[in-house]
């Protein structure tokens, strides 16, 4: 399948290559950023490799992943944002990380608008859900940003969870955030 990019103002969403964990390596390495992903663990340069083909695999299957972000005007990687799978959870995810540096800039909102409309329009997914940990209000509040609405709460790994979800019907219905 040959890739495309969506771009913002300020970003790029582009697909993956293979090489592309070695700019992954120092955000899934921060622990500040894995605080609430992993508690804080960082990941293995196996486990960056890993996801980076998982992206790539499901775009080449799906036609949607977790889209690389690439800022404006350097095209430096400052993290991800996009639909994927959370773990074995049959809906796909919408997810975002972003480096350190990047944040409360509003970046990830500006990215994950793009990629929930990419993903409800052109890919004509059904459902999708978004997943963060109790204590994460930034990625709780992009999820209210987008519209997508409180499901429920569980636990995994010892970690509290909530789930917002939103039906393509919810998102037609709704008129979509305004942006890129």
């Amino acid at each position: 399948m040959i890739g495309m990019i969506l771009e913002t103002e300020r970003l790029i969403l582009d697909i993956w290559q293979r090489a592309d964990w070695i700019e992954l390596r120092p955000i899934a390495t921060d622990v500040a950023v894995m605080r609430y992903i992993t508690g804080g663990v960082p990941w293995s340069d196996e486990k960056i490799q890993s996801f980076v083909n998982r992206q790539i695999e499901l775009y080449g299957t799906r036609g949607f992943s977790r889209w690389k972000l690439l800022q404006k005007p350097l095209h430096n990687m400052i993290g991800f944002c996009g639909v994927g799978f959370w773990r074995d959870e049959m809906d796909p995810e919408i997810g975002w990380w972003l480096a350190r540096d990047c944040w409360g800039r509003g970046l990830a909102t500006e990215a994950a608008i793009p990629a929930l409309r990419d993903a409800f329009e052109r890919v004509r997914l059904d459902r999708i859900v978004s997943i963060a940990m109790e204590g994460n209000r930034a990625s709780l509040r992009i999820m209210e940003k987008l519209g997508l609405t409180f499901e429920d709460e569980f636990e995994s790994d010892g970690f509290r969870l909530l789930r917002y979800a939103m039906t393509r019907e919810q998102y037609v219905a709704g008129r979509p955030p305004a942006g890129s």
